[in-house]
């Protein structure tokens, strides 16, 4: 769902590529590139789940050369963070509105756990959002 443009800095014999919604992300191992910058990505994604602050949404257009995608269950656990944050609200508040216990929530929001869509799609009800899918 979510997909964040890569950009080239440097010399053509050390470049350095960056997230360009994400410029403190970076990689200089050309031979694993997209694999290091998805790594870091989704390092900063928990890091911000944790400090219970907003994750960026990509805003550039996907380039033509590498993009790092995230996956849909990965989109739908920021977007659910995000509308947290922006709604004040707790996971334990979360939680208790789903009728489940909070480590469950936490868990399922965990970007390395699997999660159903249909509790995703509760989750986002519950912040007041709707889930509508579109396939292009």
């Amino acid at each position: 769902m979510f997909v964040y443009s890569v950009r080239s800095e440097g010399s053509s014999t050390h470049p350095v590529m960056h997230l360009t919604d994400w410029p403190e992300i970076c990689s200089a191992n050309a031979s694993h590139l997209e694999r290091s910058l998805g790594v870091a990505l989704r390092t900063e994604i928990r890091r911000k789940f944790q400090a219970g602050t907003p994750v960026p949404l990509p805003r550039s257009k996907p380039s033509n050369g590498v993009n790092i995608h995230l996956s849909a269950s990965e989109s739908l656990k920021v977007l659910v963070h995000n509308e947290l944050v922006k709604n004040r609200m707790s996971h334990e508040a979360l939680a208790r509105s789903l009728r489940m216990p909070a480590p469950s929530l936490t868990r399922a929001l965990d970007l390395e756990q699997p999660v159903d869509v249909d509790l995703l799609s509760s989750m986002v009800a519950a912040v007041g959002k709707r889930l509508i899918a579109y396939i292009s």
